[in-house]
């Protein structure tokens, strides 16, 4: 059974671009406010300032030099989105971009906003202390974690709002989900299906946690390889974790126009209040059949 395992992990896409720790050390999934094609914008668990973020970048590098330019460039549009959040939100005056990498080699940014006078959230002031002067790291405005989740769900709307799209097609945002355990050929056609319906796809990728909770056994492929393949396809926008089922929830925070599932799903699926999409499965492909074939199904 290892040699299938470690078979099926060689044939895959290269996931080695994901940089595992670094996301960790930040909490990713958890922490995550967007996933770009290149990048993963989160919101940095200590907050020296309110707002701070970490961004990181997705390909499996230890020197500025060496991102790719397509990843350069969308740096440069996500510096963007950044500043217009930050400033409509909490109106700052500065914000100082660090580039330490001296404990997390992978390349990433602190991303620190800075203000002048106090800035309120939430019924609640916060002072930039060490303002006019550089920022503490080691620093913490005392966030409780109600706090903490209101802000990085605040930060998520406002980074959703920034994207208005002049749709042709039937839908402007639609979301699909799955394990992608074993990625195959009818994965790619519900991809594939779904990004001919609209202009924007989510994809969900459930967490290891939750495929235990369901199926009673791990996945073959861990959650950070599985979700590094959805965000190499290019029918994918934007791929974030599914933590749970609560679907409703990420037709509202994502504002989610349309829900494609197999057409197995049909009068099964949680009552949500966008459109259903159904889609046939591909005769004769399913994860399960896979793993089957290969003797790495639990008997």
């Amino acid at each position: 059974m290892d040699y299938w395992i470690k078979m099926l992990i060689t044939i895959l896409p290269c996931t080695e671009f994901m940089p595992q720790v670094t996301l960790k050390k930040f909490a990713y999934p958890q922490s995550l406010i967007k996933s770009y094609q290149h990048w993963d914008l989160l919101l940095r668990p200590m907050q020296p300032t309110l707002g701070s973020m970490v961004l990181i970048c997705k390909e499996s590098v230890h020197q500025y030099s060496a991102i790719s330019k397509e990843a350069a460039a969308e740096q440069a549009l996500i510096i963007a989105d950044i500043e217009r959040v930050l400033k409509k939100r909490f109106d700052y005056s500065k914000i100082n971009y660090l580039m330490l990498m001296m404990v997390d080699p992978a390349v990433h940014f602190h991303i620190i906003p800075r203000y002048d006078s106090p800035v309120e959230f939430c019924d609640k002031v916060f002072e930039d202390s060490h303002w006019p002067n550089p920022p503490s790291l080691g620093d913490e405005l005392q966030l409780d974690s109600i706090y903490q989740q209101e802000l990085l769900k605040t930060l998520k709307s406002d980074f959703i709002s920034l994207k208005t799209v002049v749709t042709a097609k039937k839908y402007r945002r639609m979301y699909t989900s799955g394990c992608f355990d074993i990625f195959h050929q009818g994965h790619l056609n519900i991809l594939k299906k779904t990004k001919e319906l609209c202009d924007y796809l989510v994809v969900g990728v459930s967490t290891d946690e939750v495929i235990i909770n369901s199926k009673g056994r791990p996945p073959v492929i861990p959650f950070e390889e599985r979700i590094s393949i959805l965000e190499a396809n290019r029918y994918v926008d934007e791929v974030i974790p599914q933590i749970d089922k609560d679907k409703q929830s990420i037709v509202e925070q994502y504002n989610i126009d349309a829900i494609s599932v197999g057409s197995d799903w049909k009068g099964k699926y949680p009552p949500v209040s966008c459109d259903m999409v159904y889609f046939d499965y591909t005769p004769n492909v399913s994860s399960t059949v896979l793993k089957q074939k290969l003797n790495i199904t639990p008997k």
